[in-house]
Formats: structure tokens, C-alpha cells, sequence
């Protein structure tokens, strides 16, 4: 179900037991990068939240530029006040790409009900510049703008302007991941690391040098092979969302006892 405008717009809840997990889009998507996991675990029980990011969910670039790290931190601790308003006692956190960075920011923040977590092909490690980002995102912006009917010369005017800001929200995206990073060292519940073998955004091979920032063992690497930056509705979904709710049923949810 669609949640209340005044509480966190434009995200999506799943209801079901005191069990709650979290999963956080990617950068310029939307809950819908998420939905069919969240959706398959909901059927297994599992009470599920889809947040929205500000500035996401919109036909234009602009709003996610007028936002960044900071309102999206906003967004997961909202995220985690609503599911605690819903009666899930403990919580899991997951992300794709972007969001994989909050969700283990969640689990760094939230020891005392986070039971788990972990990241799909999260970038975890490394600059903006190593990545497909940038043009991904102009790519993006080329493609909404033209569909609402900007001319040639206000759509050069328009990816300009944004050339100019986006490096900047990506320093901002790469110094937040930096301080995510660095708390790694101190996660102690399981945490899965997901990554794809065809994944064109980030280096994939990077998610073993991520997995090595856990000091606790408590990190194990999920590679799927065949599988692009969006992982969640590639050829190995199926296998894929097996996988999350195999690692999701053996953390140490706590029964309900009233």
C-alpha cells in the first residue's frame, strides 16, 4: 500500500508480522527497483518497506539534485521511526546501488534492532570518477526531458546546468560513503553482499575488497554471474530473491511472545 503523504511520500509498505525489513532504491529510481523483492519476502510474512528518496519518483532530474545524502539520511531514519510505529520490534536493512549505502549505514546506526542487512551492487568503495554514474544520470535527463518537450537548444541549456551540479551532490554521495565505510569495522550481525558479474556501473570485483572491511566474519559475497547493475530484475532474480530470503530466515529474529 501507498503510505500516507505526510508521513513518507510516495513510499510503499507491505504489511505483515513484527519481522520488518527495509529495502532502499538506487540512485535516480524509485521503490519499483525493489518492489518484486519486497514484495516476494512480504509473501513469506515479512512486514516491508519501500521508501522513496526525496527528489526521486519525479519526471525531471532537478529535484534529486535540490536533494542529497543529508535529506536522504532524513529519509532513512523516517523509514526506521515508521516501522517502528507499525510494531516490528527488529529490522533488517538492503539497498540497491545508492541505497545499499544507507542500508548499511542503518545497520551501523541501529544496533539494537537491526538483526542483519546488506548491499546489491553498492559502490562502496570507491570515487564517482570510477563509475558509470555521470553519464548514466545525463543519459537519464536526456531521455525525461525530451519526453516533456524540450527543444534541442533548452535541452543543451538544461544538461549543462546540471553537468555543473551533479559532480558536486556525487562528492557529497562519495564523502557520506566514506564515513559508511569507515564504521564497517565495527557491524557485528550477518550482512550480505551482493554483486553482479555484468555489472557495467561499478567494478564488480570490488565487492571482495568491501567484504574485507568487516572485522567480525559476519559479511559473506553473493556473485551472480550473469547478472547487470540492476539486479534485482535481471535473468537471476528468481535465484537471487531465493537467496535474500534464505539469509533474511536464519538471522536471529526474536519470537513474539504477547
Amino acid at each position: 500500500m501507498l503510505i500516507r503523504e505526510n508521513e513518507l511520500p510516495g513510499s510503499v509498505y507491505f504489511k505483515g508480522d513484527e519481522r520488518g525489513i527495509i529495502l532502499f532504491h538506487a540512485y535516480t529510481g524509485t521503490p519499483n527497483d525493489v518492489r518484486m523483492l519486497g514484495r516476494y519476502l512480504n509473501n513469506q510474512g515479512y512486514s516491508v518497506l519501500l521508501p522513496l528518496f526525496r527528489g526521486h519518483g519525479q519526471n525531471i532530474p532537478e529535484p534529486i539534485l535540490d536533494a542529497g545524502p543529508g535529506a536522504w539520511h532524513q529519509d532513512m531514519e523516517k523509514a526506521v521511526a515508521y516501522m517502528k510505529q507499525e510494531g516490528c520490534k527488529q529490522l533488517a536493512a538492503f539497498g540497491l546501488s545508492l541505497g545499499g549505502i544507507f542500508a548499511t549505514k542503518m545497520v551501523e546506526e541501529y544496533p539494537e534492532i537491526i538483526v542483519g542487512g546488506g548491499f546489491f551492487c553498492s559502490p562502496l568503495l570507491i570515487a564517482q570518477t570510477e563509475t558509470n554514474i555521470i553519464p548514466q544520470f545525463l543519459y537519464t535527463a536526456r531521455q525525461q526531458l525530451t519526453a516533456i518537450g524540450y527543444t534541442a537548444e533548452e535541452l543543451e541549456e538544461e544538461i549543462y546546468r546540471i553537468q555543473q551540479e551533479l559532480p558536486e551532490q556525487l562528492n557529497q554521495i562519495t564523502a557520506y560513503t566514506e564515513e559508511v565505510h569507515d564504521e564497517l569495522k565495527h557491524i557485528k550481525v550477518p550482512m550480505m553482499l551482493v554483486q553482479a558479474g555484468q555489472d557495467k556501473m561499478i567494478p564488480p570485483e570490488d565487492v571482495y575488497e568491501a567484504a574485507k572491511a568487516f572485522k567480525n566474519d559476519c559479511a559473506k559475497v553473493y556473485w551472480y554471474p550473469n547478472s547487470g547493475h540492476i539486479i534485482t530484475i535481471g535473468p537471476e532474480r528468481k535465484q537471487f530473491q531465493e537467496d535474500v530470503l534464505q539469509f533474511v530466515n536464519q538471522l536471529a529474529w526474536k519470537k513474539e511472545r504477547e
